[in-house]
């Protein structure tokens, strides 16, 4: 598996909220293809980590080559802030897991 990880810090709360909802709006296939969990983590009012982890790399490359380094690009040109990591990435899960604790994205 493969994860990425954003570090952002927007202008503004109101600027995180619209790029965090075109985000989700515009990536609902990702899950489809080779997206398997993202997460959201608030840090402050204006800054959020975003984690994603895909099926494999060769996933990731393809999706950036489609749309996400325009996207990326156009929230740094907005004056947004941001860094990434990624590489390969072993899971590990509980035997309790309760999969109604997440939201399912269809």
């Amino acid at each position: 598996m493969w994860a990425v990880t954003r570090s952002i810090k927007f202008q503004n709360k109101l600027a995180k909220e619209a790029i965090i909802n075109a985000l989700k709006s515009k990536s609902t296939d990702m899950f489809q293809d080779g997206m398997i969990i993202r997460a959201f983590t608030n840090i402050t009012e204006n800054s959020i980590e975003i984690f994603h982890l895909f099926k494999n790399k060769k996933y990731v490359n393809k999706t950036r080559a489609a749309w996400t380094n325009k996207f990326w690009q156009d929230i740094k040109e907005m004056g947004g802030t941001i860094s990434f990591t990624e590489g390969k990435c072993e899971v590990e899960y509980s035997s309790k897991l309760d999969l109604n604790d997440f939201n399912q994205v269809k």
